[in-house]
Order: structure tokens, then sequence, then C-alpha cells
């Protein structure tokens, strides 16, 4: 594939792939139908840029947990039971066994050190991501999360990966913002952090400078199709054309996919924040509150709290009891936030496949046609290396990682998985 690429979307995943096909020489329009980029999901994350709790989605493990919280109102996991989540359930669990879990949790670990590797050699360069190194902590509150903590440390260390456990004492020392009464924590010093908006931003007048034209408040309505090929995107502000068309547009990618007779089985993983003044009570450093699924990030004059996964369609209502139980959790490990008057709240739908695992590359039938969704909570660590692979892809170089466990058309059947696909789970097992 060569000549002139349209890119679908402004967030992470399609800013990235706009820059590391313009580092190559590549002829790019970005479509962005909000007034700028990084206006959705992408922007509102916890902006960590880690290779810890690399674990997929679909998992015995998570299956079980995600049983349990349903029936809590202010748990991190929330379903809301509705028709046409039934699909997209089926192949959750489908996805649920070890062995599919095992091979999908050893490609996340490759995905996301990529991830992390890729961020510090762009901020190397000179790129003003505002990347910090100084690594992230976990806190525990229970012992049955100390235990957690300490079974993830050793299978890092069985990989030659920092983890460090830590005492309440050497905790506190460390980061005396946190509570006494914490079970113990860790500290995971080759972690990263960064402002998601500042990032794409900057990434975005990078991208720019390289000559992408990226064309905001444009929204895509249909893919014009001719001879088995995109000629055209249809959209608000008239007819665009192009060689190669590359969807990347989070939750919304499955609307244009379906228009090319492709299944996209993505869901919206509503996630919020809570932001707070920076003070005397923030963190020097990310914290990850294990008992609650809440991180609070230490970002340029605030703190963000963020948390929870609601399996809720497209839904983008605010449920305050969320916002309660995020809040909660930040004061709990955090005390000094008590009284602290939140000064922002947001909510974003992460783009969730059911295995956990993106979904990326060309499409089968519609030969000049690329999707690069389904990064759920990592897109931020992840998005910038399936960019790296949607760019070899698209200049017909041999890809740097297998890419058939993230092929976009791997759920067109419910009954059985590609021969391919089965025997790289079968490698992942083994290894």
């Amino acid at each position: 594939m060569n000549g002139d690429v349209v890119v679908i979307g402004g967030g992470v995943a399609g800013i990235t792939i706009a820059y590391e096909l313009a580092r190559h020489g590549a002829s790019v329009t970005v479509l962005e139908r909000r007034e700028g980029v990084a206006e959705e999901c992408s922007s509102g994350n916890a902006g960590m840029v880690a290779s810890t709790h690399a674990m997929p989605l679909a998992s015995p493990g998570a299956l079980r947990e995600g049983l349990r919280y349903m029936w809590r109102p202010d748990s991190p996991f929330y379903l809301r039971p509705r028709a046409q989540m039934v699909p997209w359930l089926l192949r959750y669990g489908k996805a649920s066994t070890p062995g599919r879990a095992r091979a999908a949790g050893k490609l996340l670990t490759e995905l996301t050190q990529m991830g992390l590797d890729w961020h510090r050699k762009v901020h190397a360069d000179g790129l003003e991501t505002g990347l910090r190194t100084r690594g992230h902590l976990d806190a525990y509150e229970s012992q049955g999360s100390l235990e957690a903590g300490r079974a993830e440390i050793e299978q890092r260390h069985a990989r030659g990966l920092p983890g460090e456990l830590l005492n309440p004492e050497e905790l506190l020392e460390l980061e005396p913002s946190l509570s006494p009464s914490l079970a113990g924590g860790a500290l995971y010093s080759d972690q990263a952090w960064l402002d998601p908006e500042i990032f794409i931003r900057s990434l975005a007048k990078a991208a720019t400078a390289l000559g992408v034209k990226i064309r905001n408040r444009v929204e895509v309505l249909d893919l014009e199709r001719r001879g088995g090929r995109v000629v055209a995107a249809r959209t608000t502000a008239g007819r665009i054309s192009g060689d190669t068309f590359v969807i990347a547009a989070g939750v919304w990618s499955q609307t244009l996919a379906r228009a090319t007779g492709l299944y996209l089985p993505v869901e919206g993983g509503k996630g919020y924040h809570v932001e707070m003044p920076d003070s005397a009570a923030s963190p020097q450093m990310p914290v990850y509150m294990a008992d609650s699924r809440v991180v609070a990030t230490p970002l340029p004059g605030r703190l963000r709290l963020s948390g929870t996964f609601e399996l809720d369609g497209l839904d983008e209502r605010v449920d305050p009891v969320r916002i309660r139980a995020i809040t909660a959790a930040g004061v709990r490990v955090l005390p000094g936030l008590r009284g602290v008057e939140p000064t922002g709240l947001w909510r974003g739908l992460r783009p969730c496949a059911p295995d956990g695992l993106p979904l990326v590359g060309p499409i089968r039938e519609v030969p000049n046609l690329l999707v690069a969704t389904g990064h759920g909570i990592g897109g931020i660590t992840t998005g910038p290396v399936t960019a790296q692979l949607i760019g070899e892809v698209i200049r017909g170089e041999q890809p740097s990682l297998p890419m058939e466990l993230m092929r976009p058309d791997r759920f067109r059947s419910l009954v059985s998985w590609p021969r391919r696909e089965r025997a790289v789970m079968g490698e992942a097992v083994a290894g």
C-alpha cells in the first residue's frame, strides 16, 4: 500500500498512527469530528505509561471477580444487562479460558513494554510529551491485595523486570502522603506517566510539522467502496478520497466497520476521573490503589483520581455513586484529601474487545482498509506500538510483533477460532 492515507479519529490511536506514518514520509490526513484532538477518552485517562498489571480483560479470575462486583453499586466494575451485550459477553466467556488468557497476557506484556520504550525514546529525542519517569507505587489496603502484589512482583522478577515490595514503614518513608494504615505497597521504578492531553497535543503538533493535515469538526458518515476497495470517506465536509484508510475512532469504529461488512465487537468501558487542586496531600508519583482499582496521578497543577469500568454501551451519563466511590478510595489511601473539593469531573468510553486485546490490522475483504481500536484502558501505552504495526503493514514491511491475536476479524465466529490463532495460543502456553 502507498499513496495518501486517511486516518479516521484524532485520539491517541489516530494521532500516533499519523505521526508514525509521517515519520516515514507518508502523506496523511486525520479526520476528527470534535473541535480538536484528544477530546474523548484519550485525554481523560490516568496517564500511566506502564507495563505493570498487563492482564487481559478476559481471564478466569477476572470473570469471577466481575460477577462478584456486579451486585455492588459502588464497585470498580459494573455491567448493565441488555440484549445487545449478549454477543460480546459470549465472546468474553470464550476468551476467559486459562490458555487464551495466558496468550493474551503474554502479548499485552510485550505491547506494554514496547510502549514504555517508545515513550522513553520520543521523549529522549526531544518531543515535549511531559513524560515523567520516577516510577509508580501500588498501595494495598488488605492482606489479600498485598499477596496478589507479591505474586506479580515475583512474575516480573522472573522476566528480569524490577519491582520492590514495601512494608508500611518503607511505603510511608517513600510517600508520606499515604495512609499509615495500609498493609503495604510496591514500587515499580521503571514505570512512567504523563498528562495525556499534553502528550497527544504535542504529538499532533509534531505530526503537523511533518506534513500531516488534521481536519477537525469533520465527521465520517460512511465509506465509499468501489471494486472491493475504499475510495473515499463520505463526511460532513464532503467526499474525501485516499489510497489507504485507517479506522481509529475508538468505540465509534464499530459503526464505520459495519459499513464494510465487518463485525467489530467493541463495547464502551466507561471510566471516570475526579480532579482536585495540587496540594501537600498529593503524592509525588502515581499511586495505584489495588483494592479499589483507583489511580491517583499527579498532573501539572492538579491531582487526578481515575477509576471504574462500566460496560454500559454508549451511555455517557455520569453515575454519582461512581464519583463518590472514587473520591472515597482516594481519601482512604491519601487522607490529606479529606474535605478537598473536586475541581473537575469527567467520563469517557474506552473501546474494549471481548478478549482485552486491541483490534489492529487490515481487513481481508477490503485490502486498503485497516483498523486500530480496542485498546481498552491501556491506549496511552499500547497505542504507539499498534501505530508502528499499522505503519509497517501499510509499507509492506514485516510487522515487529505477530499480529494474529489482534486481527480485526478474529471474532467472526462464536464456534471456532482461526487455526493460526489457535497455534499462536499454543505457543504462548508452551512458552
